[in-house]
């Protein structure tokens, strides 16, 4: 075989399976979003749910954790998400809600400005994404 017949199959040999796993490679992931749509407050107080969006890559599982914090006189009115709270991600925009309960030890929470910290992990495998709202939100009746 002629040296250029040789190194064109050599250098064939050696590119071909790496274009293949090139192309194999997985589409990076969208980053997930967040929206916060509403808070609105229930049972006299003792708590508060969360309406927010999400869009996450579909085949991935997500889950919120966080906070509300307000002030109430004196007195401090906060609540946590009680657990974490999974989905499985569509690829879609996914209404989701939450029922924060306030914290027996605080103040019930009233209409008016509080702050919301919340975080969504979406897990497409074992490296999750992030995204935060950390933002002054409206109780509202």
């Amino acid at each position: 075989m002629p040296r250029t017949r040789r190194l064109s199959a050599m250098i064939l040999a050696l590119v071909l399976p790496l274009l293949v796993l090139v192309s194999a490679a997985p589409a990076a992931a969208a980053a997930p979003t967040l929206k916060i749509e509403s808070v609105t407050l229930v049972a006299k107080g003792a708590g508060v749910r969360l309406d927010f969006v999400v869009t996450c890559d579909e085949g991935s599982y997500a889950d919120l954790r966080g906070t509300i914090t307000q002030a109430a006189g004196n007195r401090i009115a906060n609540g946590s998400v009680p657990e974490w709270r999974l989905w499985d991600c569509t690829g879609q925009v996914q209404p989701l809600s939450v029922l924060i309960p306030a914290d027996v030890a605080g103040a019930p929470f009233h209409t008016g400005e509080a702050l919301l910290l919340m975080v969504v992990y979406a897990c497409p495998g074992a490296n999750c994404e992030e995204v935060r709202a950390e933002e002054v939100v409206r109780i509202v009746r």
